[in-house]
């Protein structure tokens, strides 16, 4: 088995508008998402400590907080759109693995989340 590079990022916050009725969509809504990506061939870091031998993890915190896109009516939608970006951030990657919660569909206690994974 080849060694693998592990990057997570648990629960970055973002607003988006996501619902399957219309007035629910009408209202960005927080949702929480967490990533993990892995990559292949992992350099030697004491040797090589620049930012080029990985992925910048804010590159992905960006995309979460600020680029998602357009409405969704599913929170599979924006798992997809996260994983599509994460694998699209190098070549090394081999598989992205990405849960998104939604705390406000339930009242009380409890989160609904869904876990998509893509690989290359």
């Amino acid at each position: 088995m080849a060694d693998l590079q592990i990057i997570r990022i648990d629960d970055a916050k973002a607003l988006v508008r996501v619902g399957v009725p219309d007035p629910e969509r009408a209202t960005p809504q927080e949702v929480r998402i967490s990533v993990t990506l892995a990559l292949s061939e992992p350099p030697h870091f004491p040797r090589c400590d620049r930012i080029g031998e990985t992925v910048d993890y804010d590159r992905i915190i960006h995309f979460i907080r600020d680029d998602l896109g357009e409405p969704a009516h599913l929170i599979e939608t924006l798992s997809d759109r996260v994983a599509g970006h994460c694998l699209s951030l190098s070549p090394r990657a081999r598989w992205v693995e990405v849960t998104v919660k939604k705390p406000s569909v339930l009242s009380g206690d409890g989160v609904v989340a869904v876990t998509i994974r893509r690989e290359r």
